[in-house]
């Protein structure tokens, strides 16, 4: 079972579907950008400590060191929008956006030289079919709570924001994530990925001159955040150094529908049957896209 790739795939979706809810409590608690801060440390400490139990040693190969730079930067900036998106608009609605990343990396890899079939483009059209039905078809909470969540700028607002984040996460993943688990492994990968993001983060922290607070009542939240986040990476970078890694796209993908789920019964987000189908198209063309990509 642990050389199957879709296991991996699916524990990556177990965990992204509630790493992803609980973002909105992590930003609201103490601000996007101080949770995406939380999260990227938590998580280097976390690899870190494995690394060190496991005993693997690092890999100081620098012939892709561009691939680390890569899929470090693309993580952090793609998880700043996100998280951003789930804390200020619908859970619902973000959430099917950036899992269609894959679907966005289907172009990408195209200019970079791969020459996907009718089928991958076909199921790219279908994904994007399922973010305009998930997009369009919000609604306001039941009782008709939380209705300026739901209004027209808001919900615009937060497609863009999770758009762009999957945008960035599928070059990312197109041009950097496979070399770099090929090289330095997934631990080291993740790792790097991690450190690369609190510079980042921290960098914009000090250049907004926000200070940053972590009251000891949010611990529980941000470290749960972090380490559900990480390991959601780390089962799915295992998976795609396995044979038939596409397996893992394929599985980790769902974790959208956990996410739906969790919004339609804690947050009592309003998901309607063609929001419902929005997000199986989402799921099914990406898929489509990893079994014909």
């Amino acid at each position: 079972m642990l050389e199957n790739a879709a296991f991996w795939g699916a524990g990556c979706a177990i965990v992204w579907g509630v790493s992803d809810f609980i973002a909105r409590f992590a930003g609201r608690s103490v601000g996007v950008m101080a949770a995406t801060f939380a999260l990227m440390t938590i998580g280097a400490v976390l690899v870190a400590a494995a690394m060190g139990i496991t005993g693997e040693a690092l890999n100081f190969d620098l012939s892709g060191l561009h691939y680390l730079a890569g899929i470090g930067i693309g993580t952090a900036l793609g998880a700043i929008l996100f998280y951003h998106a789930v804390t200020h608009g619908p859970v619902s609605v973000a959430a099917p956006v950036v899992a269609s990343y894959p679907a966005i990396a289907l172009p990408i890899s195209a200019f970079l030289g791969a020459r996907p079939g009718a089928i991958s483009w076909a199921a790219m059209a279908i994904t994007l079919a399922g973010i305009w039905l998930v997009a369009r078809k919000a609604e306001p909470k039941e009782g008709g709570s939380g209705s300026a969540e739901y209004s027209p700028e808001v919900v615009r607002r937060t497609v863009f924001y999770a758009f762009a984040a999957a945008a960035i996460y599928a070059a990312a993943l197109a041009t950097a994530a496979d070399r770099a688990v090929e090289i330095y492994g997934p631990l080291q990968t993740v790792l790097v990925m991690r450190i690369v993001g609190v510079v980042i983060v921290g960098v914009a922290v000090l250049s907004l001159k926000e200070r940053a607070r972590f009251p000891v009542r949010a611990w529980p939240v941000l470290i749960g955040f972090g380490v559900l986040d990480t390991a959601g990476h780390l089962f799915l970078f295992v998976g795609l150094g396995l044979e038939h890694g596409e397996n893992a796209i394929v599985t980790s993908v769902a974790y959208t529908v956990a996410t739906v789920l969790l919004a339609r019964g804690f947050l009592h987000e309003t998901v309607s049957p063609k929001q419902w189908g929005g997000v199986v198209l989402v799921v099914g063309g990406v898929a489509l896209i990893a079994a014909f990509g």
